[in-house]
């Protein structure tokens, strides 16, 4: 039930990137008990994030929607069964069925079986690996005509680092520090640390998995490339963010681990 495509285009680059939260299908199952209108599910999803994860050569992209399984949440919490698991949205408008919540655990299961082989594969190879696991969230919660929240509380990039080792943190401030004050839409672009979303299920897991072989940040995305209440796509300003973060985390690659990664054409 749970769809994902994984692309190993450079086996030399100790660099992974992941969009879990990316994909919008479905399965039939639960389309048939969803509570939520799709424009209401593709508000809380991440589109256009599985774009960033592709411009790198090593990405796993989800097609599959978190409403399905939210592979960011503990097993247990993976699969929304009531309004409390999902921001008060009504998640079912009948209960899973034990049968279809025991299959989609397992792929739960599955799918990280299947992220650490693609780690172990990597570290085969390299004694020290990068995960980026990226995200975008919501900023005008008040409603469509709504003012943007505050942007105290609100950066324009969010790097989360708190389930890194204390050893690891320079990396992570070297990579903020790259990205804050950088030039975009006439602006200069808000990025810190561990605001709002300091990382989930995933990023825990491949930290606490893996201490000493790797890190993984978790990245989000403010949605200012786009509206949030519509899903309309500002292609221009997603594209000018894209190349920005590509482009630092190229350079932040090269000084802080000597990686070269090729730049955009």
């Amino acid at each position: 039930m749970l769809r994902s495509s994984v692309t190993i285009g450079n086996e030399a680059l100790p660099l992974l990137t992941t969009a879990i939260h990316a994909g919008h299908q479905l399965p039939t199952e639960l389309l048939k008990i969803c509570g939520i209108s799709e424009a209401g599910r593709l508000r809380e999803e991440d589109p256009f994030t599985g774009e960033v994860a592709g411009l790198f050569p090593n990405h796993i992209v989800l097609e599959t929607s978190r409403f399905a399984i939210d592979l960011n949440r503990p097993p247990e919490k993976a699969v929304y069964l009531a309004p409390e698991d999902c921001w008060g949205l009504p998640a079912r408008t009948e209960a899973v069925p034990e049968s279809l919540l025991a299959r989609l655990r397992g792929d739960y299961s599955s799918w990280y079986s299947l992220l650490q082989y693609q780690i172990d594969r990597l570290l085969e190879l390299h004694p020290f690996l990068v995960v980026l696991d990226l995200h975008s969230y919501n900023h005008r919660r008040g409603g469509l005509h709504a003012e943007p929240d505050p942007q105290e509380k609100n950066p324009d990039i969010i790097i989360g680092r708190s389930n890194l080792l204390p050893k690891h943190h320079p990396a992570a401030d070297a990579l903020c520090q790259r990205l804050n004050g950088q030039a975009y839409r006439d602006k200069a672009l808000d990025c810190r640390q561990d605001v709002k979303f300091p990382g989930g299920q995933m990023s825990r897991w491949l930290n606490l998995r893996y201490p000493d072989r790797l890190i993984c940040l978790a990245i989000e995305f403010k949605k200012t490339f786009m509206d949030e209440w519509t899903g309309e796509l500002d292609r221009p300003a997603w594209s000018e963010l894209k190349h920005l973060f590509y482009n630092q985390v190229r350079a932040w690659l090269a000084a802080q681990y000597g990686w070269q990664l090729h730049s955009l054409a």
